[in-house]
């Protein structure tokens, strides 16, 4: 069914999409040009350019940022480090480094996600022709490329940012008056759009609205300090436990979740617990949204809950209790657990990209990765 479902496709979204994101970075590039510019050296020398801390240190110096986008600014310092001259060197190059920051973490998907996307926007880029019609690949018009796309590293970065107010401005829509809003964890789009709703805009008063946030024991912190900032704008919350879900669920009039990656088939990858809520929400008919950034879509495709790509090791049989406690053991549990959300699950997608369906998220996913 999937092959037959590739192949009905038509080309033109992919062609809609790319020049979508064509225009996007050329306008960003006008506004970072006051920003950041990365170092070009005259003898850059790779070998000593550590692309795993280089990913870490983005993501610590900037905790607005996310992973895709971290993952990508991580590549450009990359490409500045580089003495690539061709675009075989180039994409050589990324796959690389992109292979290097994968294998470093036990999660891979969302980081693949970023580096995929833009593998895709080089590729473009490189395809394109030149200033004087040459082929991109050309000494000339090859360095032009390569010196726009190192000058403007923080591009993705403030596209990232911009796209969760696009999002809050198109979530606004779906939070009601008298609303109560179930959701759980940290998620940075799900703060912006929840916190702008609670502000008056001109022409458009605030939402009153409630809050049940759901609170994982493991990201207490993380979990409070979104209902602090939600309680200061005037929004009552109620934290619950995960245990409460099923207890509190005939409260919500909507389930609002954010997600790490969003697969090719329209689901997601979240945090551990996100998949529960979306059976409950299913069980007692409740509308279950997920609000995530174009550049979360990827070409992930898990068949279930084990079928990440990676071992998470969250079942760890014992025959024994002495066995628990044993100090030799080789099975250590993922320290940010994620479960997969199929597409059935969910109501709709709130993305800087529209109000996307499921089946609208798989076309753009697949006709532009494959």
């Amino acid at each position: 069914m999937l092959s037959l479902f590739t192949h009905a496709l038509s080309l033109t979204i992919l062609k809609a999409l790319c020049s979508r994101i064509a225009r996007s970075i050329t306008t960003m590039a006008v506004i970072s040009q006051g920003e950041r510019e990365l170092p070009i050296r005259d003898n850059p020398d790779l070998q000593s350019f550590d692309i795993v801390s280089t990913y870490h240190k983005l993501l610590a110096d900037d905790p607005e940022l996310t992973m895709p986008v971290a993952a990508i600014e991580a590549l450009i310092e990359a490409l500045s480090q580089s003495s690539a001259k061709t675009v075989f060197e180039t994409m050589d190059l990324i796959k690389t480094q992109s292979a290097k920051l994968r294998n470093s973490v036990r999660n891979p998907i969302a980081l693949t996600h970023g580096t995929d996307l833009f593998q895709q926007y080089l590729v473009m880029s490189l395809k394109q022709p030149g200033p004087d019609g040459k082929e991109t690949s050309s000494h000339e018009n090859f360095e032009v490329v390569r010196q726009h796309l190192m000058r403007n590293g923080r591009l993705f970065a403030q596209r990232a940012k911009q796209a969760r107010e696009q999002i809050a401005t198109i979530g606004r829509e779906y939070i009601r008056d008298g609303y109560t809003i179930l959701t759980h964890g940290g998620s940075r789009v799900v703060g912006t759009l929840l916190g702008r709703a609670a502000e008056a805009i001109p022409g458009d008063a605030r939402r009153r609205f409630k809050v049940i946030h759901v609170v994982n024991d493991a990201r207490r912190t993380e979990s409070l300090r979104v209902v602090a900032a939600l309680r200061a704008k005037g929004v009552q919350v109620a934290t619950i436990s995960e245990s409460a879900v099923a207890f509190s669920m005939s409260k919500a009039n909507m389930i609002l979740v954010g997600a790490e990656a969003v697969t090719a088939n329209g689901g997601i990858v979240s945090r551990m617990g996100t998949y529960q809520l979306a059976l409950l929400a299913k069980a007692r008919k409740k509308d279950f949204f997920v609000a995530a950034e174009q550049h979360k879509f990827g070409k992930t495709f898990p068949l279930d809950q084990f079928d990440l790509g990676f071992n998470q090791d969250i079942l760890d049989f014992h025959s024994s209790k002495t066995q628990e406690g044993e100090e030799n053991s080789t099975k250590e549990p993922i320290s940010d657990p994620v479960d997969y959300t199929p597409p059935e699950f969910i109501t709709s997608f709130l993305s800087d990209n529209g109000v996307l369906t499921p089946a609208d998220i798989a076309k753009m996913v697949i006709d532009l990765m494959y």
